[in-house]
């Protein structure tokens, strides 16, 4: 298989496993706890997960770049996790999925282009253009309610934009070692955050406490692997404009899980993602690969 059709399937994996965040939320919020703690809570035990996986069977993994991988912790754990989770208070859901998945990809392009030489092509503007349109019918975008929350969103899909090109800017090699060193620092960082006192007034149930597991092991654990891995293979910018697929694999999880049935709006916006990803995903050819677009001014 290819590279490129190797990063395009682990970024469509990793949309699909980012996908079950809503779900398993829901199961956790129950207990009562905050955004932070969840935050950091669902870091720590994907640490703990990967870290035995990691140190068990992928010691040389964890030799070298520490002081890298502590810089991509932060924008892609920290700045992501925190800001996203923050952004959530004051602005309606589907405004903070879209604002965050439109500056990711964004920054993630613009930032490639000077630091990995990764020059964005014409189809990939306009695929990203289709994509965002898409997913604001799928999302149900409504009136801002708080530019507040529209740039704690925009700060966090900013992060996670970053992140993926340090990522290869660096030569960290994705899978499940980086992803532990990822975690660990990022346990630190949000543990900073947490408000202690109010973990003695959470209600631990069994199914919410099943729940967060879940919550650390699919979206955050595999997730990252997935979205590292496709970094490997892939500039980041593909991989997080192919990402923006993730409301399509939410819509089939509601649908399956809670019996939720998608409206002809949300199914149109689904077309027009797929489209997006599609025109997006296009390679020129050799001939018209010069054209893609002009060089940066000096």
């Amino acid at each position: 298989m290819r590279e490129f059709h190797k990063g395009v399937l682990y970024a469509l994996a990793a949309a699909a496993l980012n996908a079950t965040i809503g779900v398993l939320t829901k199961f956790v919020v129950a207990m009562g706890l905050q955004a932070d703690a969840i935050a950091a809570l669902k870091t720590l035990i994907g640490f703990v997960v990967v870290g035995a996986i990691g140190l068990a069977g992928l010691r040389s993994g964890w030799r070298g770049k520490w002081w890298q991988a502590a810089v991509c912790a932060f924008f892609g754990i920290f700045v992501l996790f925190y800001f996203e989770t923050a952004a959530y208070a004051h602005e309606a859901t589907a405004n903070v999925v879209v604002t965050l998945m439109a500056f990711a990809a964004l920054s993630a392009i613009v930032l490639g282009w000077p630091l990995l030489g990764d020059r964005p092509g014409r189809f990939q503007w306009i695929g990203l253009g289709i994509a965002l349109l898409g997913v604001g019918m799928v999302a149900g975008v409504s009136v801002a309610q708080s530019p507040r929350g529209l740039l704690l969103a925009a700060l966090a899909g900013t992060g996670y934009g970053v992140f993926s090109v340090l990522v290869k800017k660096f030569g960290l090699p994705g899978g499940f070692a980086l992803t532990a060193r990822l975690l660990m620092f990022g346990t630190f960082y949000l543990a900073a955050m947490v408000q202690f006192d109010a973990l003695a007034r959470v209600e631990w149930h069994a199914s919410a406490v099943g729940a967060l597991v879940l919550l650390a092991v699919f979206p955050t654990v595999l997730g990252f692997v997935c979205t590292t891995r496709a970094i490997q293979c892939i500039a980041p910018g593909q991989v997080q404009t192919l990402e923006l697929a993730e409301p399509l694999f939410a819509g089939a999880f509601a649908f399956v899980l809670l019996r939720e049935v998608p409206t002809g709006w949300a199914i149109a916006g689904g077309v027009l993602v797929v489209l997006g990803l599609y025109v997006s995903s296009r390679q020129p050819s050799p001939r018209h690969s010069s054209e893609a677009l002009p060089s940066i001014p000096g």
